[in-house]
């Protein structure tokens, strides 16, 4: 069997399609409204839980919705940067803490680490998607920045009250912070994919 030569896959690993390229991949703002309504699941799924106490986790899957939801929306970030030529570093090291931070609340669930170890995992992955919006996103037009400053400041006070609330997971009134928290940063995501340049 022939196997092709490293450097006849060079050309493959280094040009990704874009939507010029693709019809049918969203535009950079659809995949925004995409997130947007991810993150309102979310923050709903949260609040779901919080209102339903002990009788939402008897359910193994019901218990599951919200890592599994992290994840998704973490690899879906990842996919995002088929879309957005300019920002696939970016949107790449975004969705990966999205990733971690399901996985991390996975186990959590499971019964396999603690909510320390969870955190411990979960609060740091939430600052590097801080930072990277942060670090990345301030430049362009007044309402880029003026959003991705927003989401950037969202996520580290989501951060803050996940640290907030561990120290009394059962609370209503916390978990109900951090939805609130999610559901402000996706509309501020849904701003943002009205602000974003055409491609």
């Amino acid at each position: 069997m022939h196997l092709p030569e490293p450097s006849q896959l060079t050309p493959l690993l280094l040009h990704l399609p874009t939507p010029e390229e693709l019809p049918w991949l969203p535009r950079p703002a659809e995949s925004h409204h995409t997130f947007a309504a991810g993150f309102l699941v979310v923050a709903g799924l949260m609040s779901a839980e919080a209102l339903a106490g002990n009788i939402w986790h008897r359910s193994y899957w019901r218990r599951m919705l919200f890592p599994a939801m992290l994840v998704f929306l973490g690899w879906g970030m990842v996919v995002v940067a088929f879309i957005e030529p300019q920002a696939r570093l970016v949107h790449v090291t975004m969705g990966l803490p999205l990733v971690v931070g399901g996985w991390a609340e996975h186990r959590y669930r499971l019964g396999e680490i603690s909510r320390k170890v969870a955190d411990a995992f979960i609060v740091p992955a939430l600052l590097l998607a801080a930072f990277d919006t942060l670090a990345f996103h301030l430049d362009g037009t007044p309402g880029v920045v003026f959003s991705h400053l927003a989401l950037g400041i969202m996520v580290i006070g989501i951060a803050a009250a996940r640290l907030y609330q561990s120290a009394r997971p059962e609370s209503l009134g916390r978990a109900t912070l951090i939805s609130f928290t999610i559901v402000a940063m996706s509309g501020t995501l849904l701003i943002d994919s009205f602000v974003q340049p055409p491609v």
